[in-house]
């Protein structure tokens, strides 16, 4: 892992004696600077994606911040092309950029890139799909500007900009009346008219009795041109088809009557004009643009146009997930930034995403939609990681394409999801080849020469899974599969595989479930085995060899669900999951239960806040300028920065639960550190027992419910003694502040 060092460029070297001739003009000493930034940044990650283009992944730890930098030259090779792709192939649509960029590969060519682009409506309705701001794609208007939101969009010198729009979008009728038209492919207005073209589907999607003009039409729709109108249908039924040589108009309110007062033959005109307002330039040469912002810089400066874009000034300070865009005097500066994960990454405010820009030697950037939405993709695989746990679906995207022609493949790739598996479970193996044109594409099964050292008998590959037979003896064995092509020059490549007889632990969560009848949970399995520095590593496995049994009559598993019994009585019983001997056993318990609030923290009467050891700084108050419920909550703020070993702070509240309590439940208002959350309870033995509300408080300024299930029986009464947080690692030199609210219990409903 290298070390950035100040104003030290960072440089890649094409490895041209294992690419095309095609290449050869770029010579021995191909280099190219991408770019100088402060110390505290590491390269965990740096790849030549395209000729001339180039990845690196740059991972801090204070604050803790993965960032992706693309760099693409400009002025396009002519080999590279840029371009904008909606959500869906069949319409306006929402979808991971994954399936944006696999669509577009099969129809386009080679996608080398892609990153997400506008923001767009998060209630997933029949127009969710339409970007929020302006989108155009090959010369064609797809959606109108977003007032005072800024763009980045190509012109057809090749010339890439930033740019903000006003825009102006009229209905002329036969009569010579004029109208403003008040949508483009998005949901119609209350009182007005949106016009629907074919890019946005086969169906308006309209409510019954919704009036239409379906008309032929000199397409496609382009900026400060007329586009023509012939009617050739008026209709009240809604939801009409879009035909694909014309369009629809939505007539809706009072404009209802004047659409209906058309006869067949009409002629309409349509123009939407749009005028940059802080550059100068046709906006007829406008191949492509996506919207976005704010924007961050300005002619080398920095200049966070949150107020004239119309964005809140939260937006701006709070760290987030980010991806934006940027210009440097020879290059577009793509930067995803992953967020939310607290230990791996926090995300950036705009002030610090603009200082990075400028950092990286842009002149102009821009901000664009972030959050969940935040994806890089290269050659076929996302990079960084969503802050949702996986991608979201997208309204569009930006892609770079590579369309240089076929070159020879110069080296080979193995892919594998993980690393460890149990012995007889498939493993998705694909073997891919990287061309001249640094494109990576799936090979032939036929092409490759594959063999597996030491050798074994009985495994088969077929071109998609690996097959291994089951091994004998309790260790694992280390598997090397080699790869090369039967033909040709390029590098071959090996993977190291650590197959495993069976798992030391095997896990199911949760680890206890107490629901309503009726009701069904997830459960999720996990693995585990020791690994070569003796530490417990995950292994893969085939759900599928997992034997179940359920006793006490509470249920049945059902495709890896638990579907709870349909019951009267309130019932007691377990799950018990076997892999290969090794057993995880679920305490399950079935029946009604009801809440019953316990502590609403609106004052501090009968709490106690404990710091362990002595130097632990703990301390605790009523606020109200964050609550869940009541007239207050209680702020527990904790320094864990002094001493080793376990620390905790605590909430001491010794109150005793109701009769037949079988949970708890907590609203937490998180700080993000990822501290432990715990309940200390007391049975009426003396005994202690310890549950968990959350294994780490890793989310921030946002409430979530924590529940537990308490263990069955309990000899009652059980009193509360304390709620905590704690941290058990030297490392976890933690200070900060968590809030709870509406302390919670569960109790059995008995028949």
């Amino acid at each position: 892992m290298a070390t950035i060092c100040p104003l030290v460029a960072i440089l890649e070297v094409f490895p041209l004696k294992q690419r095309s001739r095609l290449f050869a003009f770029i010579g021995l000493i191909s280099l190219s600077a991408i770019f100088s930034i402060a110390q505290d940044w590491q390269i965990v990650d740096s790849q030549t994606i395209a000729p001339k283009v180039f990845f690196q992944a740059l991972q801090r730890t204070n604050p803790p911040t993965w960032v992706g930098v693309v760099r693409i030259p400009l002025p396009l090779l002519k080999e590279l092309s840029l371009t904008p792709a909606l959500g869906d192939s069949e319409g306006l649509n929402r979808r991971p950029l994954s399936q944006i960029a696999d669509f577009v590969q099969r129809s386009k060519g080679y996608v080398t890139a892609g990153i997400n682009a506008d923001y767009f409506n998060m209630n997933f309705s029949p127009y969710s799909g339409d970007p929020l701001g302006l989108h155009i794609q090959e010369g064609e208007l797809v959606s109108l500007p977003w007032v005072n939101r800024s763009v980045l969009l190509g012109l057809a010198n090749g010339q890439v900009l930033i740019a903000r729009f006003r825009f102006w979008a009229r209905l002329k009728f036969p009569d010579g009346s004029e109208f403003s038209l008040d949508g483009l492919n998005q949901s119609p207005p209350q009182d007005g008219f949106c016009l629907f073209t074919p890019i946005f589907g086969k169906t308006t999607k309209t409510k019954l009795g919704t009036v239409e003009v379906i008309a032929s039409a000199n397409l496609p729709l382009k900026p400060n041109t007329i586009l023509l109108l012939t009617v050739n249908q008026i209709s009240e039924t809604g939801n009409s088809q879009i035909p694909h040589d014309g369009v629809v108009l939505v007539a809706t309110g009072k404009m209802a009557e004047k659409a209906k007062s058309l006869k067949l033959g009409d002629r309409l005109e349509v123009l939407i004009t749009i005028i940059p307002s802080d550059a100068n330039f046709d906006p007829k040469e406008i191949v492509w643009a996506i919207g976005g912002g704010p924007r961050l810089l300005r002619n080398g400066q920095i200049s966070i146009e949150c107020e004239q874009e119309g964005i809140s000034l939260s937006f701006r300070q709070r760290k987030h997930p980010r991806t934006a865009v940027g210009l440097k005097d020879d290059a577009l500066i793509w930067v995803v930034v992953d967020g939310r994960q607290p230990g791996y990454s926090e995300g950036m405010s705009l002030d610090e995403l603009a200082d990075f820009l400028l950092k990286l030697g842009c002149k102009d950037a821009l901000n664009l939609d972030g959050g969940g939405s935040s994806t890089l993709l290269l050659r076929g695989k996302v990079v960084n990681r969503p802050s949702g746990g996986q991608e979201r679906a997208i309204a569009n995207s930006l892609l770079l394409l590579n369309l240089f022609p076929p070159q020879p493949f110069v080296r080979i790739w193995a892919s594998v999801p993980e690393l460890n598996w149990l012995s007889r479970t498939p493993i998705p193996l694909q073997i891919f080849g990287e061309d001249a044109a640094y494109r990576i594409l799936p090979l032939n099964p036929d092409k490759v020469d594959l063999k597996v050292e030491p050798q074994i008998e009985r495994w088969l590959w077929d071109g998609q899974t690996f097959w291994l037979p089951e091994i004998q003896g309790d260790e694992p064995i280390q598997l090397t599969v080699n790869a090369k092509l039967k033909e040709g020059n390029a590098l071959p490549t090996s993977l190291n595989l650590r197959i495993y007889p069976k798992p030391a632990i095997f896990v199911v969560r949760p680890e206890t479930i107490s629901v309503q009848p009726g009701s069904q949970v997830q459960l999720e399995l996990k693995a585990l085995a020791r690994g070569q520095d003796g530490g417990l590593v995950t292994i893969r496995f085939d759900p599928k060899e997992v034997q179940w049994h359920v006793e006490g009559n509470v249920g049945e598993i059902r495709e890896g669900k638990f579907i709870a019994a349909t019951t009267t009585e309130f019932r007691q019983g377990k799950i018990v999951a076997n892999l290969r001997g090794v057993e995880a056993v679920v305490p399950v318990s079935v029946g009604k239960f009801q809440w019953e609030t316990m502590n609403e923290f609106d004052d501090m009467n009968g709490l106690q806040i404990v710091g362990y050891p002595e130097t632990t700084k703990a301390e605790g108050k009523i606020v109200n300028h964050e609550k869940r419920s009541g007239s207050g909550a209680l702020m527990l703020r904790y320094d864990f920065s002094q001493g080793g070993k376990t620390r905790t702070a605590s909430v001491v509240l010794n109150k005793p639960l109701p009769a037949n309590a079988c949970k708890l439940a907590l609203d937490v208002y998180g700080d993000g550190n990822g501290c432990w959350l715990r309940a200390r309870l007391r049975d009426a033995t003396g005994k202690p027992i310890f549950v968990d509300l959350a294994n780490a408080v890793n989310w921030k300024g946002e409430w979530r419910q924590v529940e537990t299930v308490l263990p069955f029986g309990l000899t009652e009464p059980v009193t509360l003694e304390a709620v905590y947080i704690v941290v058990i690692r030297d490392e976890q030199k933690f200070q900060g502040e968590v809030i709870f609210d509406n302390l919670r219990v569960g109790i059995k409903t008995l028949p």
